[in-house]
């Protein structure tokens, strides 16, 4: 009487599992900031008076705070969208350690131009992207228009995390649940008895 219960409850989770993903969404989290960026100023090394042959060095800002993403990210879905409104410039995702190769001015790093290594967005990428995140430590790059003056300006980010489980086992699982609630512990192992021959049906 006590596996018919198990088997009946076995049935009722089987179909819930096989209804629940066609009526409600993986459960997603959201949430977002804004970040100050900052693009360094270009090094003006005047040349001879008269003479238009002045050597400019510009610059590439890294952010000095670090985003660090945990290795539960690598189990779930995570895009990351950045966003910024101010025109000639653009954003990048580096990894914080692409630091070292950069100086450490008052609130952000000074790197020379592309001297760091980016993971996503950069001078390609409009006023927006989206970055198909996974765990780590990483640090925004800011550069744009060559200007001899400091610009910051405002970076909006935010991420989606969605947490879907694999389609495959899933629904394996809820197979496995259907068949014991169809045959039970008794049918299932006649089942398998068909199915693996016995030392006594090899011998034979």
């Amino acid at each position: 009487m006590r596996e018919s219960y198990f088997r009946w409850g076995a049935g009722i989770l089987c179909l819930l599992l096989l209804i629940l993903p066609s009526v409600l969404p993986p459960p997603v989290i959201e949430d977002g900031a804004t970040e100050s960026a900052m693009l360094p100023p270009c090094d003006v090394d005047e040349g001879l008076p008269f003479i238009e042959n002045d050597e400019v060095t510009c610059y590439w800002g890294m952010s000095q705070e670090i985003l660090p993403l945990p290795e539960i990210v690598d189990a779930v879905d995570v895009k990351v969208t950045i966003s910024w409104e101010k025109s000639g410039v653009w954003i990048g995702i580096a990894e914080a350690s692409e630091a070292n190769k950069c100086t450490l001015q008052d609130g952000y790093y000074e790197c020379e131009k592309y001297a760091v290594e980016l993971v996503d967005g950069g001078p390609n990428s409009g006023n927006s992207f989206t970055w198909d995140a996974s765990s780590g430590d990483y640090r925004f790059v800011a550069g744009g228009d060559d200007t001899q003056t400091l610009q910051e300006f405002e970076v909006e980010w935010e991420y989606e995390a969605s947490f879907e489980i694999s389609p495959g086992l899933y629904y394996a699982f809820a197979v496995l649940l259907g068949i014991y609630a169809s045959l039970g512990i008794a049918g299932i192992m006649h089942l398998i008895s068909k199915i693996v021959p016995t030392e006594k049906s090899k011998n034979e």
